[in-house]
């Protein structure tokens, strides 16, 4: 390997035993390796896919609601098919731009592996296990983790709509919009429900990073850092996005 690239994001660092230096009897050094070890935050880009599928979302229900009103079932479909597609995406990359920081905070936090083994063994749902590392890493009062557990269960309760599909068939369920009977996919999977979830998920990361008040001073670097990778997002002014509507 001819050296290591590195770019903007990335966290480096030496492993124990990674750097070693050899010295000769007349002092001077003879030999000396390093081992470098990175990390690329992924929780950014997940973020500005959410954003970009969302925004796909929204130009697909324009084009929805136009085919909608002409007789073209070919055009109505499509439409409806894309804003599906691009909704999903953005409620999938939504949660996983939670998960990246979870995960990147987990270990950071005075979590022990029994507490891990146990939620694993319980099945423990995804939202608490998160809601209760992010308590932890911010120091939270009961309230706003209250608030936080709701917002997480809402993301991940869609989330997982789309990443665990049944093979069932199932009665249609009504279309909020168009007022006729679809497969329930199409009724969840659309704009109006993105739109919350994509926004709950960018305000929970927001509020933490610009205004949580971080447990420990590896929890503050680690935080300090993310807020730099994600200032040119979070200049775009976060907006309220309403509640998702399940099938």
């Amino acid at each position: 390997m001819s050296g290591v690239f590195i770019t903007r994001g990335m966290t480096v660092s030496i492993p124990a035993g990674g750097l070693s230096l050899s010295i000769g009897d007349d002092g001077n050094p003879t030999a000396s390796s390093l081992t470098l070890h990175v990390h690329y935050d992924v929780c950014p880009t997940w973020l500005d896919l959410a954003s970009c599928h969302l925004a796909a979302a929204e130009q697909s229900k324009v084009a929805r609601v136009a085919a909608w009103q002409s007789d073209d079932q070919d055009v109505r479909a499509a439409t409806l098919e894309r804003e599906c597609e691009s909704s999903m995406q953005a409620i999938m990359a939504a949660g996983i731009a939670i998960e990246s920081f979870y995960l990147a905070l987990r270990d950071k936090t005075n979590i022990d592996k029994e507490t891990i083994q146990r939620w694993r063994t319980k099945r423990t749902a995804r939202h608490k296990q998160i809601a209760e590392v992010l308590r932890r890493a911010f120091s939270l009062q009961p309230r706003p983790t209250v608030v936080l557990r709701g917002n997480l269960q809402q993301v991940f309760k869609f989330r997982d709509l789309a990443v665990h599909p049944s093979g069932d068939t199932t009665a249609p369920v009504l279309h909020p919009e168009l007022q006729t009977g679809v497969e329930w996919r199409f009724a969840v999977f659309r704009a109006d429900n993105a739109r919350p979830l994509v926004h709950a998920a960018r305000g929970i990361i927001h509020e933490l990073v610009t205004k949580g008040s971080s447990a420990t001073p590896e929890i503050a670097r680690y935080v300090d850092g993310l807020r730099n990778l994600l200032a040119p997002q979070f200049s775009v002014e976060l907006t309220e996005g309403g509640s998702p509507e399940a099938a």
